[in-house]
């Protein structure tokens, strides 16, 4: 199988896990919008925006210098003190800084929501951030030898545990916003104690200085660039809890919700496609044209993804919450599910920086979009309320894809990209984005069959126009190797 193939394999069963364990999640969200008011599903979703936040402080970086050294040396037990030194550093790094996130309660409260009386729900967000950075150092480990299937196994377990969890605790209990973290955190606690389990042949008592400081060089640097991509993120949300009442936050909370199913293969696409470029960059002649065209026909699939979610807006928002209290949620869905295509767009190119180990790049990088991220939210949620927030976190994402362009192929890993075919993806995709909105405004029927229309462009343009012949011809193999796997395995089920 090529290397777009079993990339995209990986990504697919990435995304099965994260679609079962974080799937599980999103069909919480009708639960959550019909049984929390819409002021308390906004303080749900401001809890997890900060989680966002503190997960990269915990996280240190860390989990993807195991990725990145598990590569960098041939000798396997230079590779366990690696995974080992990184694990008992988080730990005790750990140690410090839940101990300082759980006294900050308070401080916390008041800056996310406005006042110190949630400052119980703060604490248990910086244990959620704990659990999830722990959980990260096994998972990372997993991804780096490309166990996709049980990386994939481990979320399912969790997105069936915690979900459990919140059912009892909201349905059953009537705990409200604080059972639904406290039912995640039961799930996050699993998923890092069994990922520990699985990879307990490579548990040893080894802490080595020497690579810690090796690992640390490349690790620091993403500190902040985690923190700038979470403020991507989550910005608009804090401007307009502070700007808005929390009932008229709630349809963009839902929105950006909902948009965010597009993270749900951009998140695949990021455990998969580190390795496998890391894997091409390894052949001899550094396999430059394997990851431009893998990198390449992995963003139209990102792309096409985001086209099929915003021309379903309306109707997603109709089976995640009710007519009341949400009005306005499906034209913020098309600019966040977009822009979480051009952050996969990020992730692909972003690649080079992984290879050279030159992560300083992606920290300036970030900090530059997250000042520009700065600078236009205000203004536009001044003038165009929540969907001026949702157009300046799309107009963020751009900027940082254009600045990561520069950064890579001026600076760091220049490859030798189609730049007439990407811009071509790029401004289809931006077209069909803005006719989608528009078409969100039109009457029900017409509004139906315009989306259709678009979503039929979007497919027949990309694959006449967007993909050569050898990539259609790569694309149908590609499929009909899976449909003969599906086969094979239904008829030894069979058997």
């Amino acid at each position: 199988m090529s290397r777009f193939g079993k990339t995209l394999g990986h990504t697919f069963i990435y995304m099965a896990g994260l679609v079962l364990n974080r799937g599980v999640a999103f069909l919480l969200i009708p639960l959550f919008t019909r049984v929390f008011a819409p002021a308390d599903y906004v303080v749900w979703d401001l809890c997890n925006t900060t989680l966002l936040l503190l997960f990269p402080m915990l996280d240190f970086g860390m989990s993807p210098a195991v990725l990145r050294f598990y590569h960098e040396y041939p000798d396997e037990r230079d590779k366990m003190a690696a995974f080992n030194t990184s694990l008992f550093f988080v730990v005790g790094l750990h140690a410090v800084m839940v101990t300082a996130g759980l006294l900050a309660a308070p401080w916390l409260s008041r800056a996310v929501f406005g006042a110190a009386d949630q400052a119980g729900l703060v604490r248990i967000v910086v244990l959620l951030a704990s659990a999830t950075a722990l959980g990260k150092q096994g998972l990372s480990l997993l991804r780096t030898m490309e166990r996709s299937v049980a990386y994939a196994g481990l979320n399912v377990l969790r997105g069936i545990i915690g979900p459990a969890v919140i059912l009892a605790l909201v349905l059953g209990l009537k705990q409200g916003v604080s059972g639904a973290l406290w039912g995640d955190l039961v799930g996050l606690v699993f998923l890092a104690a069994a990922t520990l389990w699985v990879c307990r042949s490579w548990l040893r008592p080894v802490f080595r200085l020497d690579i810690l400081r090796d690992m640390l060089r490349f690790a620091l640097p993403l500190v902040p660039v985690g923190v700038s991509m979470a403020v991507l993120t989550i910005a608009d949300r804090y401007f307009l809890s502070h700007l808005v009442e929390r009932e008229a936050m709630a349809p963009y909370s839902l929105g950006f919700r909902v948009g965010m199913l597009m993270a749900l293969f951009t998140q695949s696409l990021q455990l998969s496609w580190p390795p496998s470029a890391m894997r091409m960059a390894a052949k001899p002649g550094g396999g430059a044209m394997d990851i431009v065209r893998t990198g390449y026909l992995l963003q139209v699939v990102v792309f096409a993804g985001a086209t099929a979610i915003a021309c379903c807006a309306p109707e997603l928002v109709r089976v995640f919450a009710p007519e009341t209290g949400y009005t306005g949620a499906a034209f913020v869905i098309p600019w966040i599910a977009y822009s979480y295509a051009i952050h996969g767009a990020v992730q692909v190119v972003n690649a080079g920086i992984g290879i050279s180990k030159r992560t300083v790049w992606s920290m300036w990088t970030m900090l530059l979009s997250v000042a520009f991220k700065l600078a236009v939210t205000y203004w536009f949620i001044l003038h165009y309320g929540i969907v001026g927030a949702a157009a300046s976190t799309f107009l963020a994402f751009a900027f940082e894809l254009g600045l990561t362009y520069l950064v890579t192929q001026r600076i760091v890993y220049p490859l030798p990209h189609d730049t007439r075919r990407i811009l071509a993806l790029y401004a289809l995709s931006g077209a069909c984005m803005l006719l989608a909105l528009g078409a969100c405004a039109l009457p029900t029927i017409p509004s139906v069959g315009a989306r259709a229309a678009i979503l039929a462009a979007f497919a027949l343009t990309g694959w006449f126009g967007l993909l050569g012949a050898a990539d259609r011809a790569s694309a149908l193999s590609l499929l009909v190797g899976l449909l003969r796997r599906v086969g094979v395995g239904h008829a030894a089920k069979s058997g």
